[in-house]
């Protein structure tokens, strides 16, 4: 199953209302990253900074994907998020993300191809580390739930490593 039409225009008002949101807000909050382990890939954060009672709201796209001789698989992830900074000079900070996660697999054998969509769920968590007011630096990890059954993925968790930087302008 991919993601639908109406899905995706869910995902536009939920940018729309979290930018609109900018009057109350300081500053744009975009943070790219790398993810690493058995699926490889690259993910973006972006929103704003002193939103909705955080220290930072925005919306987080990620894409991981695996590929050998027989199994080629993509991973979709959609997720809101939030930050929160800790302690009196606020430079220890956590993000947490919740969203879904859509799951594109092909796996060939011989002369044969099967392929395989699945709709899941997806959380992420990382620690922040501020070094500037204007840059951070995270780490973190992402975790992508699909039942056994639809996918590849010899367990019902794919999971993921990030390393990642924040800019606040």
């Amino acid at each position: 199953m991919r993601v639908s039409k109406m899905k995706k225009l869910h995902l536009v008002l939920a940018i729309a209302t979290l930018f609109s949101a900018n009057t109350f807000a300081n500053n744009i909050h975009l943070s790219p990253e790398v993810k690493i382990g058995p699926y490889g890939g690259f993910g973006i954060q972006a929103g704003v900074t002193d939103a909705l009672g955080f220290d930072a709201a925005y919306l987080s796209y990620g894409r991981t994907v695996y590929s050998s001789s027989t199994y080629d698989e993509t991973i979709d992830s959609y997720r809101f998020g939030v930050q929160h900074m800790f302690g009196a000079s606020q430079i220890h900070g956590l993000q947490l993300e919740v969203g879904f996660a859509d799951y594109d697999g092909k796996k060939t054998s011989k002369s044969e191809t099967t392929k395989e969509r699945a709709l899941g769920s997806s959380i992420g968590a990382s620690y922040v580390f501020q070094a500037t007011d204007q840059l951070g630096l995270r780490a973190g990890v992402d975790l992508n739930y699909f039942p056994m059954s639809d996918t590849y993925i010899p367990y019902d968790l794919a999971t993921n490593f990030n390393l990642g930087m924040t800019f606040t302008f």
